[in-house]
């Protein structure tokens, strides 16, 4: 007797797949072997988006993007790069839909609303690489390395680890994430965190450094870029990451 069992079932097709353009990104590929790729959000991705809380941002970042890119492990994508792409990602699900925001300029005081698209988020660009190799003002010599959504993560297990007897200064640890050796010898996050908190690194070096990786900054800020109706002074406008941006009206 013919069973429904035996009837094969039509194979679901998987999301289509769209190719990132790297450049489009702050860090502009640079730090990327690989091709990236991702598929438009999920109504699950979205809901999930829609209710950010400050506790959770990151790993429902996190989990977003090791959903929908692909080509590359989340745990290596430029920390830089992740709010972009975030912003991206609700760009192509929704074929840049519009978004109403409200803004007054800080010079003429003109007050009205703009529709943010993509192409209006603020974004600094990597326009060179990062010079690897830096001398500190002590003479020690570290090379460095822009940090991964990975090395957040790192810095997360290190700050609840139970058996450190020390208090963890996240904004140290996280410049300090930068450094991948010293004088030729490897470190871990914690090893640099040290060199800087109870180590050889002075002030002076801690400053050093951070004025080495302001000139290779990128990234993107939750903010969009427009011009005053009235004056044409340049504005940055908050662009929210709440359920209206997510889940638009359509």
């Amino acid at each position: 007797m013919h069973s429904i069992r035996d009837e094969q079932k039509p194979t679901q097709k998987g999301p289509k797949l769209i190719p990132i353009d790297k450049n489009l990104l702050p860090s502009r590929g640079r730090y990327y072997k690989s091709d990236l790729f991702c598929r438009k959000l999920t109504a699950i991705e979205t809901k999930d988006l829609s209710k950010l809380k400050t506790n959770t941002v990151n790993s429902v970042f996190n989990q977003v993007l090791s959903g929908a890119i692909s080509g590359i492990d989340v745990e290596d994508i430029m920390l830089n790069d992740r709010l972009w792409l975030i912003y991206y990602l609700r760009s192509i699900t929704y074929d840049d839909i519009p978004f109403k925001v409200f803004g007054t300029c800080p010079i003429c005081g003109d007050s009205g609303w703009f529709e943010y698209k993509l192409k209006d988020l603020d974004v600094t660009y990597a326009n060179e690489d990062l010079e690897r190799d830096l001398e500190l003002t002590n003479g020690d010599k570290v090379t460095l390395s822009f940090p991964t959504i990975g090395d957040e993560l790192e810095i997360a297990r290190t700050k609840a680890d139970p058996n450190l007897m020390e208090n963890i200064d996240v904004d140290v640890m996280t410049v300090a994430s930068h450094i991948r050796s010293i004088n030729g010898e490897p470190v871990s996050i914690y090893e640099a965190y040290v060199y800087f908190s109870r180590g050889n690194g002075s002030a002076k070096d801690y400053s050093r450094l951070l004025t080495h990786l302001r000139k290779y900054a990128f990234g993107a800020s939750p903010k969009g870029a427009f011009k005053c109706r009235k004056c044409k002074q340049n504005l940055l406008i908050d662009i929210p990451l709440g359920s209206d941006f997510f889940l638009p009206e359509i």
